[in-house]
């Protein structure tokens, strides 16, 4: 039975969409590299000084990134719900650098408190925590006698468009356009080999629909090795681990790795309707545990990762106008890629079931046994200030693994039309 369709040029609408990701993706890049960061607060050590009967002195050191101290003194306090100690014993050391000290009472409304510093040109920065008031105590009926003083003084600074300052992903923050979606991606094209197997399952299921599910599988690895692989480096210089124990990334190693099987069992079945079936069934399977394995397991146990565990999303607290002016339409540009390789790649499938079928029709006619007509063939390979070299890091993966695809791809491509044009 063959009811595959010859290679067929894409329409101009297809070719429209396609020029479109290149536009997205080229302005997305631009984005990411040449957005500034946002000014914020990288530290605060703080150290216990002079300790009297009912008071304690504590000096603190801040440590800025793309600040500018110098050129107007910031305003530096404490706040904990309500409550506010401004820091008067200020010291402007550099840009990046500043030095106070404070003297608390004994009893204060609360040990834990959030540093902030504002300015005219950097705006209000904060540092969740920065201070622990050690060796005092803790008390529900002290007041803070500062508040309203403290909200007077507040200044506003225009940034600008920028992007939002965290202080431990920091310039790793533009890694959101480039790593993240990448899985957007592998959804989308293991989505699409879920629907295309469960059409080669029905009662008009046809080849054809059994080879985009396959060229989509092929094209998702891609992206999901792509997405191991960037993590792993952004990892490295956020958590101090190339890996780390997180549900996150045992779950997309365990979705790559079953999706690899697919392959696998693809390879080793040589009847056609039979391996039709057996990997429809399993790929089924598949995209159902890569939806609980990223998507509904690492929201109910402890994650690194945003949106995890109790984490905040990144929509909830630095996916600001900034950031999603960028990100959507990185997700979009790279799905665009994405459906461009699949169909580069569903070309190649369907030139080697042509190339098969002229095989066996050769044979037949010259009278060969069936298992000299089996070949083998390789299949796609598996494949610092602020950490900005994280982010170029991660881009440079992405790129070199979309060169190796082109490269693997362009080879495959004129190794079959070269086999073509002998068989016809």
């Amino acid at each position: 039975m063959s009811v595959l369709q010859s290679p067929s040029s894409p329409s101009p609408g297809v070719r429209l969409i396609r020029a479109f990701g290149v536009l997205l993706l080229g302005y997305v890049l631009v984005m990411t590299f040449t957005v500034p960061l946002g000014p914020g607060i990288v530290d605060v050590r703080v150290s216990p000084g002079d300790d009297q009967e009912r008071q304690t002195t504590f000096a603190l050191e801040i440590e800025g990134h793309n600040t500018h101290f110098s050129e107007s003194i910031p305003l530096v306090f404490l706040k904990r719900g309500e409550h506010f100690v401004v820091i008067r014993d200020l010291e402007v050391v550099d840009d990046r650098h500043l030095a106070g000290r404070v003297t608390l009472d004994k009893f204060l409304p609360a040990l834990s408190w959030d540093v902030f510093v504002n300015s005219p040109v950097d705006g209000t920065m904060s540092f969740a925590n920065g201070f622990f008031a050690q060796g005092l105590t803790a008390s529900t009926k002290t007041k803070s006698p500062d508040n309203d003083e403290v909200l007077d003084r507040l200044s506003q600074a225009d940034l600008g468009f920028h992007f939002p300052f965290q202080p431990n992903i920091m310039e790793t923050i533009r890694n959101l356009m480039l790593h993240v979606p990448m899985w957007f991606t592998m959804f989308l094209l293991m989505g699409i080999s879920f629907a295309q197997s469960i059409r080669s399952l029905g009662t008009s299921g046809t080849a054809e629909h059994d080879m985009k599910a396959m060229a989509s599988v092929k094209t998702g690895m891609w992206f999901g090795v792509l997405g191991l692989l960037t993590g792993s480096l952004w990892a490295k210089f956020t958590w101090g681990a190339w890996w780390v124990d997180d549900p996150q990334l045992n779950g997309a190693f365990v979705t790559v790795m079953v999706y690899a099987g697919y392959l696998v069992l693809r390879s080793s079945v040589q009847d056609e309707a039979l391996r039709t079936r057996l990997s429809a069934v399993y790929n089924l399977f598949g995209f159902c545990l890569l939806v609980v394995l990223l998507m509904v397991l690492p929201r109910f146990t402890e994650s690194l990762h945003p949106g995890k565990g109790g984490n905040p999303a990144f929509s909830s607290y630095d996916l600001d106008s900034a950031l999603r002016a960028v990100f959507y339409p990185a997700v979009l540009g790279w799905m665009i890629l994405g459906t461009w390789m699949y169909a580069k790649t569903l070309r190649l499938e369907r030139m080697r079931a042509t190339l098969a079928e002229s095989r066996l029709q050769r044979a037949t006619k010259a009278g060969l046994p069936f298992f000299l007509l089996t070949t083998s063939t390789w299949s796609d390979p598996l494949v610092n200030d602020g950490k900005m070299g994280v982010v170029v890091g991660v881009a440079v993966i992405i790129g070199v693994g979309l060169g190796l695809w082109s490269l693997v791809h362009s080879r495959q491509a004129r190794d079959l039309n070269q086999e073509i044009e002998r068989h016809s």
